[in-house]
């Protein structure tokens, strides 16, 4: 066992293999009852020493099969994965994906970092109409958002005592993450709280927020599904508040139905008018879309469907572009178009923005183009957390034929480059800028090139735009 003593109280976690693991420590107090759709408030004192062996509630959402629901509104926890060595760490804050829905940092074993000398705290933060519910009067405004500075306060304020340093934290994410890390780079109260970034296949970074009148048109139709009055809201039973979410997801036409709403005191400006600069690592994997095309043939109704980025003729309109440059069957047209459209060129546009930031691209397939899931959102997980056995991700690889040797090159490759970033600001290849676009692609072979596949990035110019 081992202590640490926070501004809130002590905490008591295990050690490991040379890393010591805080789970549920809370960073703010529970959003229940009538702090159900109000804005974090600081976690109460407590006593004595808190348990920190074993993991909070997850926040309500759906279950994975689709059936049912899972998770706590007392949600507002976070976790340190720390070098058992005392030190002054550089800290990694890691934000969960999941399409603004689902996810939590139970998915996640930071172990690696720590033992590479890295501080790392996964959060957990409210989800859906829990977390972005647009309802003025109702609710307080991008209640995930607040929930995600309050924890970048709460690391400013006590990662000292774990051996993080609070003058160097990175913030990154995959997927919903990354598009929330782009988010928060544009909220002036994260500044002096983030030095740097990382998005992963960040959906539609820079871009996927709503205006007040669409976030009220999106809560119109939840209230529409539950058949009820907005001052009813707050005492609802989740499970039906969660069914109402699902049913709006499904007819939505769009994977990311729930969005923070730009306009307040928060989020004044939209993420790409309002970014900071701060040095950025940024990218994508090659076959983003395959995921989602996979999981739709299954019967997997977890998030909306279509693009996030492309209303219905925009779709059409790209497709028809990549047809007329790509000798490919039809179906892997559309997805290699939705993956630049929802992924790859928001990425390209985020960037930038910076002057100081490093593209890379996951190129390194687990089958060949066409033959089931290439390089599909999702895949970068396991491999930059060094974390190939990961159950959470066993369904990616079921039935695949490649080495685990293999596996672990690519995962010892990324990890590696990630952790040079996180310490020195610098992956090892040169920077991105319009002039040359230098990319590192992560393969079997790695090479880094200059404007990978630019005839594809040319076409959302003229006539494609995302």
């Amino acid at each position: 066992m081992t202590t640490v003593e926070t501004a809130a109280g002590a905490l008591r976690g295990s050690e490991r293999d040379g890393v010591r693991t805080f789970l549920g420590v809370p960073y703010a107090e529970p959003p229940v009852g009538e702090l159900r759709f109000r804005a974090p408030r600081p976690v109460p004192s407590w006593t004595g020493e808190r348990d920190a062996t074993k993991w909070a509630p997850r926040a309500p959402q759906p279950e994975l099969t689709g059936r049912g629901f899972t998770g706590d509104e007392d949600c507002l926890y976070l976790n340190v994965y720390a070098p058992a060595e005392p030190g002054s760490y550089p800290v990694l804050v890691w934000i969960h994906g999941g399409g603004g829905v689902m996810g939590a940092p139970h998915q996640f074993d930071a172990s690696a970092y720590a033992r590479a000398g890295v501080v790392v705290v996964t959060v957990a933060y409210r989800l859906g109409v829990l977390g972005m519910l647009h309802l003025p009067g109702v609710a307080e405004s991008n209640l995930s958002l607040r929930d995600q500075v309050a924890a970048l306060e709460w690391v400013r304020d006590d990662i000292g005592a774990f051996g993080g340093d609070p003058g160097r934290v990175t913030l990154a994410g995959q997927s919903n993450g990354g598009r929330t890390v782009g988010t928060l780079l544009a909220v002036p109260a994260t500044r002096g709280l983030v030095h740097q970034a990382i998005v992963q296949s960040g959906t539609g970074v820079g871009s996927v927020v709503h205006t007040p009148a669409e976030g009220a048109e999106i809560a119109s139709s939840v209230l529409s599904e539950l058949d009820a009055a907005p001052s009813d809201l707050a005492t609802l039973p989740v499970k039906r508040i969660l069914e109402a979410q699902q049913r709006v997801s499904a007819v939505s036409g769009t994977k990311v139905t729930y969005r923070v709403v730009v306009g307040d005191e928060l989020l004044p400006r939209r993420p790409l008018e309002g970014v900071r600069e701060v040095p950025l690592l940024i990218g994508t994997t090659a076959d983003e879309e395959d995921l989602f095309s996979w999981l739709q043939s299954g019967g997997a109704k977890l998030l909306g469907v279509g693009s996030t980025m492309l209303d219905a003729p925009a779709v059409e309109k790209a497709v028809a572009a990549y047809d007329d440059l790509l000798d490919w069957p039809e179906d892997q047209i559309r997805n290699r178009a939705l993956t630049a459209g929802d992924w790859w060129i928001p990425a390209i546009r985020f960037a930038e923005k910076q002057p100081d930031a490093w593209m890379y691209r996951l190129d390194w397939r687990i089958a060949p183009r066409g033959k089931g899931l290439g390089a599909p959102h999702g895949l970068d997980l396991p491999l930059v957390f060094d974390d190939i056995r990961n159950k959470n991700w066993r369904f990616l690889f079921a039935g695949r034929t490649f080495t685990a040797e293999r596996m672990q090159a690519m995962a010892t490759e990324m990890f590696d480059a990630w952790v040079r970033f996180i310490t020195t600001g610098n992956p090892g290849w040169p920077r991105y800028t319009t002039e040359d676009r230098v990319t590192h692609l992560f393969d079997d072979v790695s090479t880094t090139v200059s404007d990978p596949d630019r005839t594809q990035r040319l076409l959302w110019d003229s006539p494609v735009k995302p």
